[in-house]
């Protein structure tokens, strides 16, 4: 039995809506990675005397943080020549990157984000080669196991529409013969058929499900890149596994008119036609839903995470954020492996969702930090299906961070100032001292115990300093070619010049 207690001057125990409990002088008694007791520090140690103690009067600690959107790219975009853009060109812009071992991206990117408090991720696997996947994603969770995180994993599939928001063979049509036949080796590539895809997932979650630290769910990457008979069979399969669904949704604006076009309704309203919503389904982005779609997913239960760091890297969009907190959606808290700084810091993804959605006028809805912290903790842990973590009460798990107050409260901090705005204000991944996963401790001192750092970079640097491949190079200029033919299909879609689209509603 291993058991120890966890102190700190402030103690956040849970956040919820606009109110944070916080326990000054508080501490958790914990044994096997199960949260005992919760009191003060007198209180739980006079009961423990001989128990080990973590912490102490310089630390605030809390919740650990959950990361509900993640692709699992340590190795970012930038580091591998490919530059922000529109979404749309960024996405294939992503077919000339260098490839690099899933296995030391996916530790890359559990290294990144211990050291920034995050201890549950919501991991979405973007697919290279389909010849690849099941080893790929093995890879991944290996890396997830050695890192010692939690995750709900995911491999995205899609099945059309995969280049510009149109039927794949009209588009190439209008290529270049040549350019066509590059573009669609890639597509053809790529492409997992729907009953790979479903007995892959089947055998993932049989093999890798262990409830506590695993789950594994399906994903369709978005509504339009599936088929309805995909999406509908996707349905079926996470009913019958008692699993759940993550998916993109109306990411940029040009993927809310798709749907518009091809369904006559918003293409939330058509998953609820095919039966797709519950409780058990998260949205990543949602920047672009209407204001029945934002009732649409209270009344079914669904979770939206929300990622503006990469929103606007990608430039799709500011997402209604404090009027969904408004309608009493459950959000989430997600960094999309496009933080803002490159650098997976969750605290400071926490500021920036904080300070982005502070909506002009004195009756609008804005987010209070008491509500940031519930969106990074409790929001993600509902998100995910990690019901047993996300606070520090009794019978939760031992998930929780422990940052050092100095960088908060020094030179001084007003008495009244709340500290969980201070937290909100001011706090840093680097001022995370202790990362406890199910008792264990995974970061000490700001160091990540479960990760050789040294020789994880070093191997990483090797394989990154290869020269591209003939392939590689291939693929990198044909992704170059086909920018200004996917421009040319946005262009057609944009409205007038005197009314660009960020003067609309997305709430309307």
């Amino acid at each position: 039995m291993t058991s120890s207690i966890v102190h700190g001057r402030y103690l956040i125990t849970r956040a919820s809506g606009h109110e944070t409990n916080v326990l000054e002088q508080g501490a958790i008694y914990q044994t096997d990675g199960e949260i005992e007791e919760v009191g003060t520090f007198g209180e739980v140690r006079e009961r423990h005397p001989d128990v080990s103690i973590i912490g102490g009067d310089d630390f605030l600690v809390m919740p650990g943080l959950v990361n509900a959107h993640h692709h699992g790219k340590g190795v970012s975009p930038l580091m591998k020549g490919s530059l922000d853009d529109h979404l749309e060109y960024w996405m294939a812009d992503s077919w000339g990157r260098k490839p690099v071992d899933m296995y030391l991206d996916t530790l890359y990117a559990c290294m990144k984000m211990l050291r920034s408090g995050v201890t549950t991720v919501m991991f979405n696997l973007s697919p290279g080669a389909a010849a690849d996947a099941a080893e790929d994603c093995k890879k991944a969770l290996t890396a997830f196991a050695d890192a010692g995180m939690r995750v709900n994993f995911s491999l995205y599939v899609e099945s059309q529409y995969r280049i510009v928001a149109e039927d794949e063979s009209a588009f190439l049509s209008r290529l270049p013969s040549e350019l066509a036949a590059r573009a669609k080796e890639v597509l053809d590539n790529e492409h997992i058929p729907d009953d790979d895809y479903i007995a892959l997932c089947e055998s993932l979650h049989a093999s890798d499900h262990d409830g506590e630290f695993v789950k594994v769910m399906l994903s369709p990457a978005n509504a339009h890149w599936c088929s309805d008979t995909l999406l509908e069979r996707m349905r079926a399969s996470a009913d019958k596994l008692g699993t759940g669904l993550h998916i993109h949704l109306v990411e940029s604006v040009y993927e809310k008119l798709i749907g518009l076009k091809l369904y006559g309704k918003s293409a939330l309203a058509h998953l609820d036609d095919l039966g797709f919503l519950g409780p058990d389904v998260s949205l990543a982005h949602a920047v672009w839903l209407t204001g029945a779609d934002m009732d649409l997913v209270k009344d079914r239960g669904v979770h939206v995470c929300t990622n503006p760091s990469s929103n606007l890297r990608l430039r799709t969009g500011i997402a209604p954020v404090a009027e969904m907190a408004t309608r009493g959606l459950n959000l989430a808290l997600g960094t999309d492996s496009t933080s803002i700084n490159e650098d997976e810091d969750f605290l400071q993804e926490m500021r920036l969702a904080h300070r982005l959605h502070r909506n002009p006028g004195v009756n609008s809805p804005t987010l209070t930090a008491d509500q940031i912290v519930s969106m990074a903790t409790l929001g993600g842990a509902k998100a995910t299906m990690f019901e047993d973590v996300g606070a520090l009460e009794p019978g939760k798990k031992a998930d929780l961070i422990t940052i050092r107050l100095d960088a908060i409260t020094e030179p001084y901090l007003d008495p009244e100032a709340p500290i969980v705005d201070a937290l909100i204000y001011k706090a840093r991944a680097t001022d995370v001292d202790t990362v406890m996963i199910g008792g264990q401790v995974m970061v000490e001192g700001g160091q990540v115990a479960s990760v050789d750092e040294e020789r994880m970079l070093e191997n990483l640097k090797a394989e990154l300093s290869q020269p591209l491949s003939e392939d590689d190079k291939a693929r990198r200029r044909t992704a170059e070619e086909l920018k200004p033919y996917i421009h040319r299909f946005y262009e057609a879609w944009d409205p007038d010049q005197d009314k660009p689209f960020y003067v609309y509603n997305n709430a309307e």
